[in-house]
């Protein structure tokens, strides 16, 4: 970016890399993973810490996606935003098409959930969070897939955004994010009232407001002005944001669990506090004043971790299901004569250390070769 605040930034590969994302990352992969694999009833009670880790997943990429796409517009009088677009969605394609694709091929070859085969076009597409809702009646329809309906939230987001940001000036852009919050809070509202079940979140719009978190902290820290005018209300919104989901947390352990997910604040208001806290985070980080939280979240081990954190999280549960509805059946309890289960941290310990690793191979021999292709044949303009 031309005028980007860059005291606190490390240069990468023709792009600033802002300290403590990959760590902040990171714990949003370990929140994702415990959530899906069985954690305990009290961790449950407190708080949804999934749905949280997702959410600032979904920030982080708002923010990190609109500051490609700022760069790129600064670049419009010179290369035509038509090659910026191209550009843009090229490489996109190279950073989340092929592993996903090798995942889902995986799923149909091993035969490990018939909804997926049935409904493949949807996957192929990022359409399978629109399917989930209008085909299929429960989340988990989709077994090992189910959790990639929030990549088909963020390619449908980064359809209409990027020409956005690149056709269009930063007022349309400041305008686009205020309807875009607008519209994710009022789908809730509706979803609720209209009693629509799990299309409150599946649904695109449903998410808008964490997605658009991200990007307007991106526009902020886009120049200095920006970045010193909006410390002060980022402090504030920081502390509102803690306070909302502490009584959130409260409100919840005392419900119940399916009490409160079925409630108005479960439906609507539960991921304000969450999108608030990680993009004032965000903004300090990225502006330099979280020195010590940017040590903390820089550390090696949230680093690697957070690096390889695309393949996680969409290996994870193909590793768990492969193992416990193909491997296990087939080979281990013929074998031992028992019916093998893993339940609670248990399940969580055995499957994260393993989809780590083949994270780790996917990233080394898989995933660095194709970005090395996607700079050769789609440099970065």
């Amino acid at each position: 970016m031309d005028n980007i605040v860059t005291s606190q930034f490390v240069r990468s590969d023709s792009r600033d890399r802002v300290r403590g994302i990959d760590g902040l990352r990171a714990i949003s992969l370990i929140l994702v993973l415990q959530a899906h694999w069985a954690p305990s009833e009290a961790i449950q009670e407190i708080a949804e810490w999934g749905r949280a880790g997702l959410l600032v997943f979904f920030v982080i990429s708002g923010f990190l996606i609109t500051r490609i796409l700022i760069d790129l517009s600064a670049r419009r009088q010179i290369l035509g935003a038509n090659a910026l677009l191209i550009n843009f969605y090229c490489r996109r394609f190279f950073r989340i098409q092929p592993i996903y694709y090798l995942a889902l091929a995986f799923i149909i070859c091993m035969s490990l959930n018939d909804a997926v085969r049935e409904d493949v076009i949807y996957h192929i597409l990022f359409l399978q969070n629109f399917s989930n809702v209008f085909l299929r009646e429960d989340l988990g329809t989709y077994g090992p897939a189910y959790p990639w309906w929030s990549l088909a939230v963020e390619e449908q987001f980064y359809l209409f955004w990027a020409p956005v940001v690149i056709f269009l000036r930063p007022r349309a852009w400041k305008a686009g994010l205020v309807g875009a919050i607008v519209l994710a809070i009022g789908w809730r509202v509706f979803a609720w009232f209209a009693d629509l079940g799990q299309a409150n979140v599946l649904v695109t719009l449903g998410n808008l407001d964490a997605l658009g978190a991200g990007a307007a902290v991106a526009l902020i820290t886009s120049s200095d002005k920006g970045t010193v005018a909006a410390s002060r209300y980022f402090s504030v919104v920081m502390v509102f944001g803690i306070i909302g989901f502490c009584l959130l947390a409260w409100a919840e352990y005392h419900l119940g669990l399916v009490a409160f997910r079925s409630s108005f604040l479960g439906k609507v208001i539960c991921d304000v506090p969450v999108y608030l806290v990680a993009a004032s985070l965000i903004f300090f980080l990225a502006s330099g004043r979280a020195d010590i939280a940017a040590k903390v979240l820089d550390n090696p081990v949230l680093t690697y971790l957070g690096r390889r954190s695309y393949g996680a999280y969409v290996y994870h549960l193909v590793v768990s299901y492969t193992f416990l509805y193909y491997v296990t059946p087939r080979y281990v309890e013929p074998l031992f004569g028992v019916k093998l289960g893993l339940h609670g941290p248990v399940e969580f310990c055995v499957f994260a250390p393993i989809t780590i690793a083949i994270a780790a191979l996917s990233y080394q021999y898989i995933e660095k070769p194709i970005f090395q292709l996607r700079d050769r044949t789609v440099p970065t303009l």
